[in-house]
């Protein structure tokens, strides 16, 4: 079989877009070879410009779609014409067409969201989809039904420990799926969506601390420091600080964990009044800048930012100045700290509130969910609360109804006061020495 050469037998298709002002998910280069058989392109949304393939063999059931791996265009074209031949060699003898079987689309699938900026949303994409490849990857597009689609969950409960999944978690799965799938129909893989099952349950709120648990975790965040082993103390130092962070601004525990020095600004203040403390943070919902509850917080952020001078001083010489690039929550050698799940734990057992009063474990998260809990009874707008926490009005008021509008009376019935906010600015301890 002679294949086609690359030289003088592209037909080039013009861009949608130049990759300087394309649409994330545009194409920003194609070109088509066999008549249109082969086709490759490249996407706006790819980290590194890579070349995508889309193969049909004449009278073939649908396309194939693969990532050439490359952004060298004659080995993209290599790649693309070498399936070509592959898959032509076995629809002539007879072998089931690979663009049935789910596996070669999850595959391409998992590719391109590994191509794509690193979000945690994205992350959890991929993890899902690595998850249910062994089982999926075997099954025809043909067999995609509700009833496949409930079995993927059963699959994914079957694997935990507990033997359940929460309502919120199987919504999730379903969500994720959702999008492969409208990739799916867009790739040509199918014609229409399936229906996805129906999810039961109510959502409750979620595990918090109420103000008295809230004090009794709080006081025995002084207790735990008063050690004499100075490795003991220093991670009861970091954790405790931790937590009076989170509880505060509602961060998520992923954000808190890639927080650095330089995330941190203060903000306002004017002639009368404290400054704000904001945080700029990345997480599953991109960057967004947080307002923490009080300048209160600066306290908190001083007492890390002291110890790690501290462990940074070298003897004789002038303490050194914080990196704004290095990680606030980090271990003596500057390595970020992975979880405090295991010592926050200890803590809430010693302080005998591991429990809420539905008998629901609390854990890390239950800091965010307090924060929510304590602004909304605090008078805080729903939108605001909701922007400030990088999520949705809905999510707030499905999951923290227990809030009611008696609490908010102060928001209800507040006047208009303008006030300049002043420029941002980092914190003044940072980058000078101490």
């Amino acid at each position: 079989m002679v294949k086609t050469s690359l030289k003088g037998s592209a037909s080039i298709a013009k861009p949608t877009k130049t990759a300087k002002n394309a649409s994330k998910g545009a194409v920003t280069d194609s070109k088509t070879f066999r008549d249109g058989l082969i086709y490759l392109y490249q996407r706006a949304d790819f980290k590194k410009p890579t070349w995508l393939c889309r193969v049909k063999i004449p009278n073939g059931p649908g396309y194939v779609n693969r990532s050439t791996a490359t952004g060298d265009e004659h080995q993209a074209f290599k790649f693309a014409d070498d399936l070509y031949n592959q898959l032509l060699v076995k629809s002539l003898t007879g072998e089931a067409p690979p663009a049935k079987q789910m596996g070669p689309a999850i595959k391409s699938y998992i590719e391109r969201l590994e191509a794509m900026p690193h979000k945690l949303s994205i992350h959890y994409k991929i993890l899902l989809l690595k998850r249910i490849k062994p089982f999926l990857e075997r099954k025809s597009f043909d067999d995609l039904t509700t009833s496949l689609l409930s079995k993927v969950v059963d699959e994914q409960v079957a694997l935990t420990k507990k033997g359940k999944l929460s309502p919120n978690t199987i919504k999730r799965i379903f969500t994720d799926l959702k999008h492969f799938m409208q990739w799916c129909k867009e790739e040509g893989f199918i014609k229409q969506l399936p229906d996805f099952p129906k999810v039961n349950g109510v959502a409750t709120s979620r595990p918090h601390f109420n103000p008295e648990d809230w004090g009794k975790l709080t006081r025995q965040l002084q207790e735990i420091v008063k050690v004499e082993n100075s490795a003991i103390k220093r991670d009861r130092m970091m954790l405790r600080d931790y937590v009076l962070i989170l509880g505060n601004t509602g961060i998520r525990v992923g954000e808190a964990r890639t927080l650095k020095w330089g995330d941190i600004t203060e903000i306002g203040g004017g002639k009368s009044g404290p400054k704000h403390i904001t945080l700029m943070v990345s997480g599953k919902t991109g960057k967004r800048e947080v307002v923490a509850r009080s300048a209160e917080i600066k306290t908190y952020f001083k007492r890390i930012h002291d110890l790690r001078v501290e462990e940074l001083t070298v003897e004789g010489k002038r303490k050194p100045k914080i990196d704004p690039n290095s990680l606030v929550f980090c271990h003596k050698d500057g390595s970020e700290i992975g979880t405090f799940k295991k010592s926050f734990a200890a803590l809430m057992k010693k302080a005998g509130v591991e429990r809420d009063s539905h008998g629901n474990l609390r854990s890390l998260y239950s800091l965010r969910h307090t924060y929510a809990t304590f602004r909304l009874q605090n008078g805080v707008q729903v939108y605001s609360l909701a922007k400030n926490m990088g999520t949705s009005v809905a999510m707030i008021e499905q999951y923290y109804g227990h809030t009611t509008n008696v609490t908010s009376a102060a928001e209800l019935t507040k006047q208009i006061k303008k006030e300049s906010t002043g420029a941002a600015s980092s914190l003044s301890w940072l980058g000078s020495e101490s």
